[in-house]
């Protein structure tokens, strides 16, 4: 695998480290979190992989905010959006973990350009802070130090070695057509939808959109007036959908958004969590093919209709690019049952992971390899 050679980003402001960043750290120094057959993972490794998924999570969710309010918000009836994510990260973790045995028990070997490739991005970035002390005080954020990042760097090779071995081309566990259809049948939705925004996005003098720090639009509220209307126009919509109405004369009479290039609707899957937002992902796994129902967001009122999924094979180019992912998810249910066994035999230290919440852990100012 080419191992990204990205630069570091700076360092956290010195306020935010532990009180052991300020001297070296060995690994006998931190606790265990979680072992399995003899294998252990300290609490260093695990800081630095809830570090790096907080980060990850916060760049790929626009609405996504490090702050009690949005950790905290329901994912679902039982568990929050930081407990729902932290499952997540756990299960990575103890994959990484459980893979290191994998790896030793099948005899597999990591190629010489993976291990060049660690070597020569651990260099770089030596070279990049002036001294392998200079990097340590940076890699001190995230509990790291170069020894340790050498050693996290390995790991998740060997994760990926295990990985291919498995569900790789001619993998001993390769996902075959069958468990495609299966999995599309289990998995995806086909819905159409009647979009209202009930905000409006600001504009220049010149009538061009205006963009926030983070690259999104900024948006302003509508007038009583106007918002008075649009909810009117969605719930006069809304009935007519319910007592039978043509849903693409509605479409065109009432949407803000133009779907007229998806005339055989949208196929999505809990996998698109990111672009549908958990409450049309949430709503329209509830619903029934036939159903008209509402979603309400903060800045739009969506109207959706369920259809019958399409048979795979019927698909045509513009609907099969809805699902690209397809063969990876259904690879990855595979990897998460065989995995999810395994995980039962991992010993998890509780008192240690209480110590490494995701809403206190800081996001990682690194970018992977």
């Amino acid at each position: 695998m080419k191992r990204k050679q990205t630069v570091l980003a700076l360092l956290l402001a010195a306020a935010m480290l532990l009180p052991c960043f300020m001297v070296s750290c060995s690994r006998t120094d931190y606790d265990v979190v979680m072992e399995y057959n003899g294998i252990k993972l300290t609490e260093d490794m695990y800081y630095y992989w809830m570090s790096t998924f907080k980060r990850n999570i916060l760049s790929s969710y626009s609405d996504a905010r490090d702050t009690e309010a949005f950790w905290g918000q329901k994912y679902d009836d039982t568990r929050t959006v930081g407990e729902y994510f932290t499952e997540i990260i756990q299960r990575r973790i103890m994959n990484y973990l459980i893979c290191q045995d994998l790896y030793k028990k099948n005899s597999l070997k990591l190629e010489d350009d993976v291990k060049q490739a660690i070597k020569d991005d651990i260099n770089e970035k030596i070279q990049y802070y002036g001294s392998r002390g200079a990097l340590n005080q940076e890699l001190a954020a995230v509990m790291m130090d170069v020894d340790s990042l050498k050693d996290v760097y390995t790991w998740e090779e060997k994760h990926d070695c295990v990985y291919n071995w498995l569900y790789g081309k001619g993998g001993v566990n390769e996902v075959t057509d069958a468990k495609l259809t299966e999995y599309y049948e289990k998995n995806y939705s086909c819905i159409r939808y009647i979009v209202f925004y009930t905000t409006k996005i600001e504009t220049d003098k010149d009538g061009n959109y205006v963009y926030d720090e983070n690259g999104q639009p900024v948006t302003k509220d509508l007038t009583e007036e106007e918002l008075n209307k649009k909810l009117a126009d969605v719930e006069a919509c809304f009935d007519k959908l319910k007592n039978g109405g043509d849903f693409e004369a509605l479409r065109k009479q009432y949407s803000e958004y133009d779907t007229s290039a998806y005339p055989n609707g949208f196929l999505l899957s809990a996998n698109e969590l990111s672009i549908w937002g958990p409450d049309i992902i949430l709503a329209t796994q509830k619903a029934k093919a036939g159903d008209v129902y509402k979603v309400e967001e903060e800045s739009a009122v969506f109207l959706l209709c369920k259809y019958e999924l399409p048979g795979l094979g019927s698909l045509g180019e513009s609907d099969l690019e809805q699902i690209q992912g397809l063969s990876s998810y259904a690879t990855a249910e595979l990897y998460d049952e065989f995995f999810g066994e395994l995980q039962k035999n991992v010993v998890l230290h509780q008192d240690v992971l209480a110590k490494y919440r995701l809403e206190t852990v800081k996001a990682s100012p690194f970018y992977s390899m």
